[in-house]
């Protein structure tokens, strides 16, 4: 098979603007799609009942901790493969790939086990009640089912992405979620599954994935990367190099889970319903960093490429560029959210209360989204770089250090009203962006930032 990966990277070397939209305009098209998934199926559930709604709310953060750790290992995956290719070593990129889908694998079964033992104790502490704690053991069960599918498809798309191919998973994975959507009404409301369905939908959907990367990699050999069974087994430098970014990420998408589960706590002193209008507005959320989120993935694939190159001119270029665009991303559709609060918040709920929470959620945190930005922008270029640390610092002041120690205090200490919790989140947002800023001072402009990568070869 003709490899083009040299031939992509001297493209993107020559027009390094070009080579971000190249990766975040497919990946954010593919992120839309999703969104809209989340959207839908949000709705659907909403449609079954505020406890059904309140259920998935509460089983958010665990699914939030299974997400994290297929980020972490897919952002490790991506970025060492970006730095392999940055370097021309094509053995090291292979070796990277078939080592990570063993990882991915057994990764998957053990998180699906741990899932369903741990769960059920840990409802009732987060403040799940009555009915709602058996709707959402319903929903977690059959989801951890579908974990190692998970894993083994976001390693594929890692290694897509890593080596320049945004395309192909952004098809594979907006055929999934099409098919995803279909199966939610009649999962749900035809065969009167309930919120079962809704897992059961998201299982098959996953299935459908999981069968489209095997046929791509291994029937077809699409990848220019390529999977070897001799170099499967583990050791210890390719495993290292993913653990460095791989680890730290997935420990910031774990804090900012454990964060929506505390913050679920303290809402649960407003009642359920409150819970829910947070849920709700928690979608509002994601739709509007989702696009971030695709650019920052972008620039971990391209920072990773220039900085294997050795080129730390075009390192810094592509960081204030890319910084620029997802501030500006997430201010605009902030705006947008704000003036289309209460419409948007009733595709999630019909329920007056939730309703009025999630406007209110919305006024608040539309301030939040650009400080979000920058900081989610900021930690994936830095991980491009081979640094995992720093955004998992970031999050870890703005979660842990300043958003829920400011809530507890507020509502359990001087009984604030729930206004008090969404402007925790500021402070912790503009405070978290001045240590942003110093970890890129520090990793970018006050020295070569591309050593790390090309230390690695």
């Amino acid at each position: 098979m003709n490899r083009n990966l040299h031939s992509r990277l001297d493209e993107f070397l020559t027009r390094p603007k070009k080579a971000i939209w190249v990766i975040a305009g497919p990946t954010i098209f593919g992120f839309a799609v999703h969104a809209l998934y989340a959207v839908v199926d949000t709705a659907f559930i909403g449609r079954i009942g505020p406890d059904a709604l309140a259920a998935a709310t509460f089983v958010l953060p665990f699914l939030f901790v299974a997400i994290a750790l297929i980020n972490g290992l897919v952002i490790g995956v991506t970025a060492t493969i970006a730095q392999a290719i940055g370097r021309r070593d094509t053995e090291a990129a292979d070796r990277l790939a078939s080592i990570s889908l063993g990882l991915a694998l057994g990764l998957g079964l053990a998180l699906a086990a741990a899932g369903l033992v741990i769960a059920p104790y840990l409802m009732p502490v987060l403040g799940a009640e009555g009915s709602v704690v058996e709707l959402a053991m319903q929903y977690f069960r059959l989801t951890s089912l579908g974990m190692p599918l998970f894993f083994f498809g976001g390693v594929i798309r890692a290694v897509l992405t890593g080596e320049g191919d945004a395309k192909t998973p952004t098809i594979v994975m907006s055929a999934s979620t099409i098919i995803n959507l279909g199966l939610d009404p009649i999962f749900i409301f035809v065969f009167d599954w309930g919120i079962r369905g809704a897992a059961l939908a998201t299982i098959v959907a996953s299935l459908f994935s999981c069968a489209a990367y095997v046929y791509i990699a291994f029937v077809k050999r699409r990848l220019t990367v390529r999977f070897r069974l001799r170099l499967i087994a583990p050791r210890w430098s390719p495993i290292a190099q993913i653990s460095a970014i791989g680890v730290p990420a997935a420990a910031n998408q774990v804090v900012i889970a454990l964060g929506m589960g505390l913050t679920n706590r303290v809402l649960a002193e407003f009642g359920q319903t409150a819970v829910a209008g947070y849920g709700a507005g928690s979608k509002i959320d994601m739709i509007i960093i989702l696009p971030v989120l695709g650019l920052a993935s972008a620039a971990v694939t391209v920072i990773g490429m220039f900085a294997g190159a050795g080129r730390p001119d075009l390192i810094r270029t592509i960081t204030v560029y890319t910084c620029r665009w997802a501030i500006s991303i997430a201010a605009a559709l902030g705006i947008a959210a704000y003036l289309a609060a209460e419409p948007a918040i009733g595709l999630f709920t019909d329920d007056p209360g939730a309703i009025a929470v999630g406007c209110t959620y919305i006024t608040y945190i539309v301030f939040v989204y650009p400080l979000a930005a920058f900081g989610i922008t900021s930690g994936r270029i830095l991980q491009g770089l081979g640094y995992g640390l720093p955004s998992l610092a970031i999050s870890l002041l703005r979660v842990l250090a300043v958003a829920i120690p400011a809530s507890y205090l507020a509502v359990y200490v001087f009984d604030a009203p729930i206004h008090a919790v969404w402007i925790s989140f500021i402070v912790a947002g503009m405070m978290s962006n001045l240590l942003a800023v110093w970890w890129l001072r520090r990793h970018i402009w006050q020295g070569d930032p591309s050593t790390r990568a090309r230390q690695n070869g």
